[in-house]
């Protein structure tokens, strides 16, 4: 894992972070850093002997100076003190590493490193950050959330206009009505046509009908859906030889290529379709 991976998982994952060196004074910027960290959700625990109280948060001696439960809580060692001062305070939190499990980092904030120190946390099992603003860090990757979630947004309206743009050209797609009178003038200027045959009174047919729909909208650009009401259209019913409804005419080329009989599932309707296409 990168460097800028391992910073990402800490920050999002882990939130009680002990503060080690925080000044009570505002214009500092281990407070500034602090204040920081609060506002985004982060709980803080003050480290500082000189101090009673830091950002309306109790203040400790040092980490093993913290009460039990407290001890029990704390994620990330975060450090403000000059390089020299780490070892120390990295001892302290290997010893609760060994009895809490926990911190789990070891954050030495910008200008301090002490890769000794850092060895031994390592070595702990604690993962560790030199030379880094904790405040930087999730300024940055807020920065990146909030560019990640303009591209999502993007990417989203993008394929809902693409949505709406495919269905408002599916919805041109519908079927036809068939009669008597222009049978013959529709079935020559189609090359490939499913006529679907019905009635009112048939419950079947009122069954397929948003089959029939679906199939217009689905392969309107290869062939085109019609209905054939069969009680106001006699003579076609009579001269295709439709006996039960629904029943589908699949024409090609003028003529009766295939049929099919009953209120069948929609995927053989179109296997049916396809060997025509």
């Amino acid at each position: 894992m990168s460097e800028k991976q391992t910073i990402r998982n800490i920050l999002e994952n882990y939130k009680t972070v002990a503060v080690v060196g925080l000044s009570k004074d505002p214009s500092k910027d281990s407070y500034d850093v602090a204040q920081f960290l609060k506002s985004r959700g982060y709980v803080i625990i003050p480290i500082n002997p000189t101090a009673d109280k830091i950002l309306g948060e109790k203040s400790y001696p040092s980490p093993t100076d913290l009460p039990e439960d407290l001890k029990k809580t704390v994620d990330i060692i975060d450090i403000f003190r000059p390089s020299e001062d780490v070892p120390p305070i990295v001892d302290q939190a290997i010893q609760l590493r060994q009895k809490y499990r926990k911190p789990f980092v070891v954050w030495m904030q910008l200008g301090i490193v002490n890769e000794e120190a850092a060895k031994k946390a390592r070595d702990a099992g604690m993962t560790v950050v030199m030379n880094h603003c904790m405040r930087i860090e999730r300024t940055k990757l807020e920065a990146e959330e909030d560019a990640e979630l303009k591209e999502i947004r993007q990417r989203k309206m993008q394929e809902l206009t693409t949505k709406m743009k495919k269905k408002e050209e599916k919805g041109t797609h519908s079927p036809i009505t068939l009669d008597d009178a222009h049978f013959t003038e529709v079935v020559q200027k189609h090359p490939l046509l499913m006529i679907d045959c019905w009635a009112e009174w048939c419950g079947p047919c009122r069954l397929v009908a948003p089959v029939i729909d679906e199939l217009a909208q689905d392969y309107g650009d290869r062939l085109v859906v019609a209905k054939l009401n069969v009680d106001e259209n006699p003579h076609t019913t009579m001269q295709f030889g439709v006996i039960s409804i629904p029943t589908l005419l699949i024409m090609k080329n003028g003529a009766e290529v295939d049929r099919i009989i009953g209120a069948v599932p929609k995927q053989l309707i179109e296997e049916k379709l396809k060997k025509h296409m």
